[in-house]
């Protein structure tokens, strides 16, 4: 039986700069050492080195790795194939004469990493820790520290070194490596008692080794088969990365003085969850902000068409939005080239003061909350939408429906430049764009079966969340093409939901995506792959361990 969002409502926190010291296996095999090299390798084509200082403003702790490579080959249970590299090979293979089929070398060296095989030595990583920072220089700066190394790492340090790398100065009793040439990570080695660092470059990989210590054990969920992460968004907000920076004052506008979290495979679904470890001033305050949706928020949200769906609860209160509208500016002026932009409540309030209405005095002091939906084009930019303002009233909703909505919204609205249309239902005034988009939420909120609401409900359990959203992958068109088999088992499958709580001290966040296995199961018997014939396979199915 599956879990809900309501099984697993608490996330205990791992401490920061630490990491848990799990017992690693013997006897680990060649196989797997590749497998791990390549692993670590593709580290390199993800993220360039860049200049800067060191510090991480992202922590994710592996914990029993090896699990979770099983339960990637579980999801494979009931098909053609014993693992994903085996469906790779048989894909490859079948490709007609003259055409090669490729996802490229780093894809496919990671799915080809998914077998039983690696599963067992995967258990090498078994307590590694994975640093990301994001410098004011720019780009990227990465380190893997693995705290207990079988000599399969520093094996491959010594193949890669006698080919396109090179044995560099020792940091200290450490031998430093370059994994192939200039530019690519190095690797420092060889000490006892020291960890072995695979990083981007030689600041960050000084750094890492000075990061100790590394032996202090997790328990309860976080001793859990999983990936415990910590971020600090007041890192990512100094960052040199603009995405990042953004990321850093959205989490800070959640309420979140820090990260603390797990994410993990299981059951057929991945889930992710995120906590605040304690409440911390400024957070604290903007934590205070959010409120609890009303079930009903949902019903207008038509499930055969909507791509991605947000409801917030917010306030109600001047002062409430007013925290909201200032974390939107936070996160338009991270791009240094809008640092200068006046404030999104100001400018609001301007472009409603030329159309008669007043955000001050009949839209904020009367508002609960929003809920937004979109639908997208087969270019993947949206074709359609509604917005629902949630009044504190069927009364409030009256005074935004004539003192604001009216007055600013016509046969071209004053906001943006396209056809807008209005209704008021009850406490809640929606405004939608684009073909049908209004005629289909009413119609989603008189016939439940026509709503995403029941779903999305059902997703949550005790206290209603402040903030709820949803996005349906198969109805993205980049995510595959029109027709073929990624898009039509993602169009089949379940929703990613997210689900978020603020308030009494405590901010925390869930994603969830269920039903993987059946996803699995759909989609190997639509790609046109011929399962190899048992025993002939270059890939054993091995025995799962």
């Amino acid at each position: 039986m599956k879990r809900s969002f309501g099984d697993r409502t608490t996330a205990p926190g791992v401490g920061a700069g630490s990491a848990p010291r799990l017992t690693a296996r013997a006897r680990r095999g060649q196989a797997g050492r590749r497998g791990i090299a390549g692993l670590l390798a593709s580290l390199a084509i993800a993220f360039p080195a860049a200049a800067g200082e060191p510090g991480p403003a992202v922590e994710v702790v592996a914990v029993r790795p090896d699990e979770q490579c099983r339960a990637v080959l579980s999801l494979f249970e009931g098909t053609p194939w014993p693992h994903p590299a085996a469906a790779l090979v048989d894909w490859k293979r079948s490709a007609p004469a003259g055409e090669l089929r490729s996802l490229g070398k780093p894809l496919e060296a990671l799915i080809a990493a998914f077998n039983p095989l690696m599963a067992r030595e995967l258990e090498t990583l078994d307590g590694a820790r994975v640093l990301l920072d994001f410098p004011p220089a720019g780009g990227a700066r990465w380190a893997v520290v693995v705290p207990e190394d079988d000599g399969s790492i520093a094996a491959l340090a010594t193949a890669l070194a006698l080919t396109d790398g090179e044995t560099l100065p020792a940091e200290g009793p450490v031998r430093v490596d370059r994994l192939g040439p200039p530019g690519a990570p190095l690797i420092a080695s060889g000490a006892p008692g020291v960890p072995t660092v695979v990083a981007s470059d030689r600041e960050a990989l000084v750094s890492a080794i000075g990061r100790g210590p590394v032996g202090r054990e997790m328990d309860g969920e976080d001793a859990e088969p999983g990936w415990v992460i910590r971020v600090d968004p007041g890192v990512l907000a100094d960052s040199g990365s603009i995405a990042a920076r953004r990321a850093g004052e959205a989490l800070i506008g959640l309420g979140y003085g820090g990260v603390r979290g797990r994410a993990a495979l299981g059951e057929g679904a991945l889930e992710v969850v995120l906590r605040r470890p304690r409440p911390e001033g400024d957070a604290d305050a903007r934590a205070a902000a959010w409120g609890a949706i009303d079930p009903r928020w949902l019903d207008p949200v038509p499930i055969d068409r909507a791509a991605a769906v947000v409801s917030m609860a917010i306030g109600p209160g001047a002062d409430a939005w007013g925290e909201v509208l200032g974390v939107a500016d936070r996160i338009e002026r991270a791009d240094p080239g809008r640092s200068g932009v006046a404030p999104l409540r100001q400018r609001l309030a301007l472009l409603a003061l030329a159309r008669g209405a007043s955000l001050e005095a009949d839209l904020w002091p009367l508002l609960s909350g929003v809920t937004l939906w979109i639908s997208v084009d087969e270019r993947g930019d949206p074709d359609g939408g509604l917005v629902a303002l949630h009044a504190t009233g069927e009364w409030a909703a009256a005074r935004i429906a004539d003192r604001v909505a009216s007055r600013m919204v016509g046969e071209r609205g004053g906001l943006i430049p396209i056809r807008l249309e209005t209704a008021r239902r009850g406490a809640s005034v929606l405004v939608g764009w684009g073909r049908d988009a209004l005629a289909s939420s009413l119609s989603a909120w008189d016939d439940p079966p026509r709503s995403a609401g029941p779903m999305l409900r059902e997703a949550w359990v005790g206290a209603a969340p402040s903030r709820v959203g949803a996005a349906w992958p198969g109805r993205f068109p980049r995510l595959g093409e029109a027709g073929g088999p990624l898009r039509e088992t993602l169009a089949e499958g379940p929703a990613v939901v997210w689900l978020g709580w603020s308030g009494g001290g405590t901010t925390r966040d869930l994603v969830r995506w269920d039903g993987l296995d059946d996803s699995v199961r759909r989609f190997l018997g639509r790609i046109p792959a011929v399962p190899t014939p048992a025993g002939e396979s270059p890939i054993a199915a091995g025995v799962r361990p």
